[in-house]
């Protein structure tokens, strides 16, 4: 009896139901005919050839021509690393093309249509992918008013780098016990002695605001309410000191 965790995690690499049943009692046969395997795996035996032949097409299994066919198992560390490969290399390209396409709808969308005033996030994680998206689209300018730079994660620090090379100013006030090290390359930095919440504005077109730790946020789409805060984080900024 086959352990249903070894079709399971075969499964993951990219094998039908039938085919990893297949690949499984390949392994346990060595080289073998369609008789054979089927009596090792209850895959039909209409649907045993043909997901033998797709195993040979996969990268899992050989064909030896002859009467009868025999099948024989390429060797699993092989045969997995490859396939972890390609799908690596699938979803990379799936993600390219996916985000070139939606990215086409987003520009295609009706101007008619009004955004939205004021969305809702929660969660740590939905709030730093808000911020990462935001700087991602910024054009000229991100303001950011922070208690604390020190939670922003890797992909932030990364997006914010690439904004920077995009030639986007990019303003942040935070307080003097906040861990600027990573940022001082990327933006200009001064200093407030408190500050009680996260504020963060991207070229005059939406805005985040959120506590002081933003595990909730409301994130705003609409210019007019985008320059209310604007106008509160310039006032901010020039209250603020200019770092050493």
């Amino acid at each position: 009896m086959m352990k249903p965790e070894i079709i399971e995690n075969l499964r993951k690499f990219g094998l039908t139901e039938y085919e990893a049943k297949a690949y499984a009692a390949l392994v346990s046969a060595g080289t073998a005919s369609v008789t054979a395997v089927s009596q090792l795996c209850d895959v039909p035996r209409s649907n045993l050839y043909a997901a033998l032949e797709s195993l040979n097409k996969k990268g899992f299994a050989d064909i030896q021509q002859g009467r009868p066919v025999l099948f024989k198992a390429i060797d699993s560390k092989i045969a997995l690393r490859e396939a972890e490969r390609k799908t690596v290399e699938d979803l990379a390209k799936a993600r390219e093309d996916a985000t070139t396409d939606l990215e086409k709808l987003s520009k295609e969308k009706s101007a008619d249509v009004v955004p939205a005033l004021i969305w809702g996030l929660r969660g740590i994680n939905a709030v730093e992918t808000k911020i990462d998206e935001m700087v991602s689209r910024a054009k000229k300018e991100i303001i950011i008013n922070a208690p604390d730079v020190g939670i922003f994660g890797d992909t932030t620090i990364d997006e914010l780098r690439a904004a920077k090379k995009r030639g986007v100013k990019i303003k942040i006030a935070t307080q003097a016990e906040s861990d600027t090290s990573r940022l001082k390359q990327h933006a200009i930095i001064r200093i407030r002695e408190k500050i009680h919440g996260f504020d963060m504005v991207v070229d005059d077109r939406e805005t985040l605001v959120a506590p002081a730790f933003p595990v909730v946020a409301a994130w705003v789409d609409n210019p007019e309410m985008t320059l209310q805060v604007k106008d509160f984080l310039n006032l901010v900024w020039k209250d603020s000191r200019v770092t050493k």
